[in-house]
């Protein structure tokens, strides 16, 4: 660890613009990681660009008080080409969308992840995947560093693993998610604010969503296996944006005896998103990666190129017949 990061704080030196990307549809974990790393970078006097393809969650917008990322999507991106690029959690380019457009030929890029699944394609390779978190990463990496971490980047590191431990209840909490934890909250980190933030700032309209999709939750296997569903009538209908539906598929699991659970979300007629969850008995990682996506055991996602039915009997099909295996 200490060499790798040696290496990138070398690479960081030399460097002039710098480019800041991670997987489609940004989550907690990347938004707050990627932000805490831009705020060293900019301390160390580099021209930083946050970059990514998908709009950010209403909910983690506090954790981007300068409305420094950017939505490749939004065509407001224009030609721009970094010296030094670093590209969060994604285990291959090709998660970071469209956004890899932007890289000059022979650009050295920093690959910085945690899935077991990484392709190592990048110039500067770390890869950790006991760390619960990317932003248990970052922190490594800036206090290796030697940067003195303030209340806003303990907020964003803070955010980014409370996220991806599922508010530490998830089987990746280590001691060391903990302590770290307990580091960003004596630097000023505020849990209460924070998880009020994230989880307990709802709008009216998302609710109702939830509610609807709460009452139509459907079960297979005798129970074991639990479905949610999200179409694009329901969501204009009740005028909720689809980043705004982040952390719902948790639902699925709060049913007794739920071993695993789906949330399926209509993208058009002709692609689905399908965010995938478990409780350790069932990798659902290895099911996402078969479709191009990824994560981890109990936390993974894909995008399946197909209608929301034939998507929803395909994932729903597999998972039973491996479930049924045990």
């Amino acid at each position: 660890m200490k060499e790798t990061f040696e290496q990138i704080t070398e690479s960081v030196k030399k460097a002039r613009k710098v480019l800041i990307s991670s997987h489609l549809d940004p989550d907690g974990d990347s938004l707050g990681s990627q932000l805490a790393l831009r705020g060293w970078l900019k301390d160390s006097g580099k021209e930083v660009r946050i970059i990514d393809q998908g709009k950010i969650p209403s909910k983690y917008l506090f954790l981007d008080e300068e409305r420094a990322i950017e939505d490749y999507d939004s065509g407001e991106v224009g030609d721009w080409y970094a010296d030094l690029v670093f590209v969060l959690e994604c285990p291959s380019l090709d998660r970071i969308g469209e956004v890899k457009k932007l890289f000059k030929p022979g650009v050295k890029i920093i690959n910085l992840d945690h899935h077991a699944d990484n392709t190592f394609f990048g110039g500067i390779n770390y890869l950790d995947t006991q760390a619960s978190a990317l932003g248990e990463i970052i922190y490594d990496l800036l206090t290796s560093a030697g940067y003195r971490l303030n209340k806003q980047a303990a907020t964003q590191l803070y955010a980014a693993i409370l996220t991806d431990t599922g508010r530490f209840r998830f089987s990746n909490t280590t001691p060391k998610a903990m302590q770290i934890g307990a580091e960003l909250i004596a630097l000023g980190a505020n849990p209460k604010e924070i998880n009020n933030q994230i989880y307990y700032n709802n709008s009216n309209e998302s609710l109702k969503l939830l509610g609807s999709l709460l009452i139509n939750l459907e079960t297979y296997a005798d129970g074991r296996i639990t479905s949610l569903v999200i179409d694009q009538q329901t969501l204009k209908e009740l005028n909720v944006s689809k980043e705004d539906t982040e952390g719902f598929v948790d639902y699925s699991l709060f049913l007794k005896g739920a071993e695993v659970g789906v949330l399926f979300t209509q993208k058009d007629d002709s692609k689905t998103k399908v965010s995938l969850r478990s409780q350790d008995s069932y990798d659902v990682s290895a099911l996402a990666r078969t479709f191009g996506g990824g994560g981890h055991k109990s936390a993974a996602g894909c995008t399946v190129n197909q209608d929301l039915h034939s998507t929803k009997e395909l994932i729903l099909k597999k998972i039973e017949e491996e479930l049924l295996k045990r």
